[in-house]
């Protein structure tokens, strides 16, 4: 949704909370609310805003019975001869796994570039993936200061 306040308030719509009342819920921290539906939503107002398509991958284990793997996020580089894409994962908590981009890594391998995690702690890179706090994806993307 282009818009995270409006998905907040439709979200809890069904709770009959008052918008003001609801802001002043979460901002309180007395609502119970997925933190990690509404940083997904930022990040890929984000994205979009930088001018790149958004695209989501999962895939399907028939032996687990369940998805094994998602990716919330793969970014093309754009290159015609040299294509590769850019898998992103957007964690909000500080505690997390990266299981689904080792996976795709292993899936895909030369096809991946700089497999990125988009969470809440200080720039960070390990086991060749980059660990970035949001206000840092632009420049993920090439920007520079001006």
């Amino acid at each position: 949704m282009g818009d995270t306040g409006l998905l907040v308030s439709l979200a809890f719509s069904e709770n009959e909370i008052s918008d003001q009342n609801l802001y002043k819920q979460i901002m309180d921290e007395k609502l119970s609310l997925n933190e990690g539906m509404l940083y997904e939503n930022v990040i890929s107002q984000m994205i979009a805003a930088m001018g790149k398509k958004l695209y989501f991958y999962t895939r399907y284990n028939e032996e687990k019975h369940r998805n094994d793997i998602e990716i919330d996020f793969l970014i093309s580089n754009d290159s015609k001869t040299r294509y590769q894409v850019l898998p992103i994962e957007v964690k909000s908590s500080k505690n997390y796994s990266t299981t689904s981009l080792g996976r795709f890594k292993e899936l895909f391998g030369k096809r991946v570039e700089r497999p990125m995690i988009i969470h809440p702690k200080n720039y960070s890179a390990s086991d060749d993936i980059e660990r970035i706090p949001p206000y840092m994806l632009w420049k993920a993307f090439g920007g520079t200061v001006s």
